[in-house]
């Protein structure tokens, strides 16, 4: 099992399965946040964020998921499509 990402920690060393998923949640917000201009995700971000969230264990994907999704909210970073 790989430990990172090109540099983003997967915490695998994490046993504590509640703190394992919010920080790879966390690590992919950062990731949209790095790589977003002018309310755009970039290529690259886009790239990176879905690499990360492949290394993560098919089973613990549903979680970080919906953790991301809900930081992300938070963030201010999703919005409706039709909002402008």
């Amino acid at each position: 099992m790989i430990n990172e990402y090109k540099g983003y920690s997967l915490f695998n060393d994490v046993e504590n399965k509640e703190l394992q998923t919010r920080n790879r949640a966390v690590i992919m917000c950062n990731i949209v946040e790095q790589y977003t201009k002018k309310d755009l995700i970039t290529p690259k971000g886009a790239g990176l964020a879905m690499g990360y969230f492949r290394c993560i264990p098919e089973a613990e994907r549903n979680d970080v998921n919906k953790s991301f999704e809900k930081m992300i909210k938070e963030r201010g970073y999703a919005r409706l499509a039709n909002q402008k």
